[in-house]
């Protein structure tokens, strides 16, 4: 995957902790928000999105994680991301393993803000969701790959939080079964949203006001 270049003389990712935006278009600030779902040997069929914090040592972790991939009312989404990993420690052996087990044969797994957002994908006022058919249960297992899903944009009306749903074949209802991982350390699930925001109207440090000259 190519680095990404942003406006000015750097090259980096956005921060999605600090909720660092780019102002790449004038009268807009974009944001692209990174986070992960652990599935786990706990068995379970939704889970919350976790920001990371910059902090990875686990016994010097000033920075709690950010729990929850929540977007602003008045945010307009235009893209969601959703890739279930690798788990191999070495990925150049065998073939490629998520560590997934369970559900049944057509459930899907999917980003989304409800569980029952369309199944052919959402990005509306007051929902989103990526496309349901794009990582599927098969052979009680789930294989490593991605789902993308994007629109022209659509602004909310009031926040929402996305998370991670297991759902049945049909893909806008809430599976009743459960997925666990057997990877040591559990699978991490990547979730990215982005979306922009209207930037704030200029202030007179933006612009020449003449000085005022006193009689």
């Amino acid at each position: 995957m190519a680095k990404k270049i942003f406006p000015g003389n750097w090259v980096t990712n956005l921060s999605s902790y600090q909720g660092q935006p780019v102002v790449a278009i004038p009268g807009r600030v974009y944001y692209h928000k990174v986070g992960y779902a652990l599935i786990t040997s706990t068995a379970a069929k939704e889970w919350d999105v976790v920001i990371p914090s910059p902090d990875m040592r686990g016994d010097d972790k000033v920075r709690a994680d950010i729990e929850g991939l929540s977007i602003p009312e008045g945010a307009t989404i235009y893209s969601l991301g959703l890739r279930v990993s690798d788990t191999r420690k070495d990925v150049g052996v065998g073939s490629a393993a998520s560590g997934l087990t369970g559900g049944t044969n057509g459930e899907t797994l999917r980003l989304a803000s409800v569980a029952t957002a369309t199944a052919a994908g959402a990005i509306s006022a007051t929902a989103a969701g990526t496309k349901s058919a794009d990582l599927t249960v098969a052979s009680e297992t789930i294989a490593p790959g991605s789902s993308k899903f994007s629109s022209a944009g659509a602004t909310l009306t009031s926040g929402i939080t996305l998370k991670v749903f297991l759902a049945t074949s049909a893909g806008n209802v809430a599976s009743s079964n459960t997925i666990s991982s057997s990877a040591a350390g559990g699978t991490p699930i990547i979730c990215e949203v982005s979306y922009y925001l209207d930037d704030e109207v200029a202030t007179k440090e933006d612009t020449r006001i003449p000085y005022q000259v006193e009689s």
